[in-house]
């Protein structure tokens, strides 16, 4: 009778790990969650540095996208390697960024691209603070 016992406890105990880790599976791991918290940050960071930045400072336009396209890109490749799932959102606002880097820089160099640049960064992390993905 004791063989059977174990037996039955190792059952349900293999069925408790599969369980768990299903669970696990739908969810996000701490580090996962702390990269993307990471890429947000550094988002919100390149606006702060711009506002540091004195009044006459000669940047260009199209620095604010440039710096957001990497953030973007660099967090997008980096969650990929590590076999994370990366939302579209990421890669789509990369694109946009990209694009507007060119623009910015051969198109229109006049053009001012920071409303732009928010409103990109905004729909990324809203996104993936409604999504839970990001």
């Amino acid at each position: 009778m004791a063989a059977r016992r174990r037996t039955s406890t190792r059952r349900s105990t293999r069925s408790n790990n599969a369980q768990s880790q299903y669970r696990e599976g739908k969810r996000k791991s701490y580090d996962e969650a702390r990269v993307e918290r990471m890429t947000w940050a550094l988002l919100v960071g390149v606006f702060a540095v711009l506002y540091l930045l004195p009044e006459g400072a000669a940047v260009p336009n199209w620095i604010a996208p440039l710096a957001g396209a990497v953030i973007l890109f660099g967090s997008g490749l980096y969650q990929y390697s590590r076999g994370w799932r990366v939302a579209p959102v990421i890669w789509i606002g990369g694109s946009l960024m990209l694009v507007s880097v060119y623009y910015g820089s051969q198109m229109d160099p006049t053009r001012d691209l920071i409303g732009f640049t928010l409103l990109v960064f905004a729909g990324v992390i809203g996104f993936g603070l409604i999504t839970g993905e990001g």
